[in-house]
Order: structure tokens, then C-alpha cells, then sequence
């Protein structure tokens, strides 16, 4: 199981989201407060809440990996929700890059830091079914990863929507690439269909 950790402390941004306007608008579900099954740990040690912007997160875990590919480069993740409204769900991560060079002003973008291998998916395990990102009219629904950029050390929002899981499961895993373990047992929150 991914480990989870306490992030260092909250970033404050020193310049305007680089998401604001690139975003698909969608209700906003609140984020969940559970902790993953199976873990161990004090509540009071989770994530604390990360500035992105304008808003802050609460990430639900958090696990640091190797961008796939390099030897040196590494990227924090903090899944924040997993929502559900409507025919979708709503997936919410913080990716903060730790990439090895000089320069604090150089930028790095989703696509970078996921490899440059842009494929995430949700999987109910229960009945062996995978979620791919929704798209229509070849726009696929999520933050563009080549877009969406941020500093060293500074996070920057990534969601995705995702075809509604049927059954409505409880936990689903995320992929977020294929080089990174599973984050497992993710919580779902089920807003009302209407």
C-alpha cells in the first residue's frame, strides 16, 4: 500500500494559479475525511491543507515518487477527493515537482512530472472494471497536461472526470501512471443523482 506522510507545511502562491481559466467547471463536492483503510497513525498527523491559488486543498494521503524515466527527478502527490455528481467523478491531485537543477524559476508541467505518459484511471477492484477519462469530440475531460505548469516545490491542481462506476463502490484504486504503485482503497463521495 502507498505510504502516507504529513507534507511539509502549507505553500502560499506567489503568483496566480496556472489552472485559473483551464479548468472544466463541475459542482464541488466536499472533500472527504476518511482515512484510507488500513493505515495507521495519530488523525491529527494527516495532511495538512495546501494553497493553490486563491483555495486551499486537504489532501487525503500524500506519497512522493521517481517521475518515471528519471534518475533524479521526483513528484509529490496528494489525492484530494474523489467525487462523484451526476454521470461523472471528479478526481483531484496536487502534484508538486522536485526536479533536480539550478534554476527556481523553471517550470514544469503535468505532463513532465507524470513522464510524459498521460493515462490515469480508477479501478473498482470488486468487479474488475477500469475507468478511463471521459472525452467527446476528441477533448478529453482534464486539466491539460501540458498546460498546467508550476516551479519546484510549488504544487499545482490536476483533476480528471471519469465515467460514474456503477454499483456506486465505496473505495476504488487510482492510476495514475503505470511506473507509480496504485493508490489504493481511494474513498468515493456519492452526491446525489438528480
Amino acid at each position: 500500500m502507498t505510504s502516507l506522510r504529513r507534507p511539509r507545511s502549507p505553500l502560499s502562491p506567489s503568483r496566480r494559479s496556472p489552472l485559473a481559466g483551464r479548468a472544466l467547471v463541475v459542482a464541488l463536492g466536499a472533500a472527504s475525511a476518511l482515512a484510507l483503510a488500513g493505515c495507521t497513525g495519530d488523525a491529527e498527523e494527516g495532511p495538512t491543507p495546501v494553497a493553490v491559488g486563491a483555495t486551499e486543498y486537504q489532501p487525503i494521503l500524500e506519497t512522493r515518487q521517481p517521475v518515471p524515466g528519471s534518475a533524479e527527478d521526483e513528484v509529490t502527490i496528494g489525492l484530494v477527493s474523489l467525487t462523484a455528481d451526476g454521470s461523472t467523478v471528479e478526481l483531484r491531485v496536487l502534484l508538486t515537482p522536485h526536479f533536480a537543477g539550478d534554476d527556481p524559476t523553471e517550470s514544469y508541467s503535468v505532463y513532465d512530472m507524470f513522464g510524459r505518459d498521460h493515462d490515469p484511471r480508477i479501478v473498482d477492484v470488486g468487479t474488475l472494471t477500469e475507468y478511463k477519462i471521459v472525452s467527446s469530440s476528441g477533448t478529453t475531460l482534464s486539466t491539460d497536461p501540458h498546460e498546467a505548469e508550476t516551479v519546484n516545490g510549488r504544487p499545482v491542481l490536476y483533476q480528471a472526470w471519469f465515467p460514474r462506476p456503477e454499483g456506486e463502490p465505496a473505495t476504488v484504486d487510482v492510476r495514475l501512471n503505470d511506473s507509480w504503485p496504485a493508490l489504493e482503497d481511494v474513498p468515493v463521495t456519492w452526491e446525489s443523482e438528480e
